[in-house]
């Protein structure tokens, strides 16, 4: 069985994990799942929690670990031992991280974490544009941005400490072009 083939992109918001996830699951042909992307469909559903879920994505604020950790859940026990997958937005605390690894070696696959490093100041320029031409209400204004900084320091800051006690972390400079990017991601992978 074929073990790495599970990829989870980390960084602080506006890093640019989605669109890194996004090119590296369709260079390699496997399926990307993002917790945000998920977080969006329910927040716009018609589900009995949509409500609840557009109050916390419109204040910018994460999702409970548990409802963060049902969706990793949902997604994994669906997918095939031999398909290949980019997470992106789990592991965002020590605890979360903790369950990642508990599901995923259940499951008999290997974690590579890939963190995209991006200063702070970097992250409100790149949010307040993206905020713009994509209508995002969860980064339309420096405080809700410097909030969502606050938190990824207090909880993800820890998670990322897990995964690197772990040794499954490869750092990668997120401030590079998106395709400077893919391709230290590719040459980190193996892949051309």
């Amino acid at each position: 069985m074929n073990t790495k083939n599970t990829v989870l992109l980390i960084g602080k918001p506006g890093s640019g994990k989605g669109t890194q996830a996004k090119m590296l699951a369709e260079k390699k042909g496997w399926k990307n799942f993002s917790s945000g992307e998920r977080f969006k469909e329910i927040r716009d559903g018609n589900m009995p929690y949509s409500v609840r879920v557009k109050e916390a994505y419109d204040k910018g604020a994460f999702a409970p670990d548990w409802f963060a950790d049902y969706l990793l859940e949902d997604a994994l026990l669906n997918l095939g031992s031999e398909s290949g997958v980019v997470l992106e937005g789990f592991g965002r605390t020590k605890e979360q991280a903790a369950h990642v690894m508990d599901l995923l070696s259940w499951l008999g696959r290997e974690l590579i974490v890939l963190n995209l490093e991006v200063s702070d100041e970097e992250v409100v320029r790149r949010m307040l544009k993206r905020s713009e031409t994509e209508h995002r209400p969860d980064s339309d204004g420096e405080e809700k941005i410097k909030a969502r900084l606050a938190q990824y320091e207090a909880n993800t800051a820890g998670a990322l400490a897990y995964f690197r006690e772990l040794g499954v972390v490869q750092e990668i400079n997120g401030e590079q072009s998106p395709e400077e990017i893919a391709a230290e991601i590719a040459a980190m992978l193996g892949s051309e």
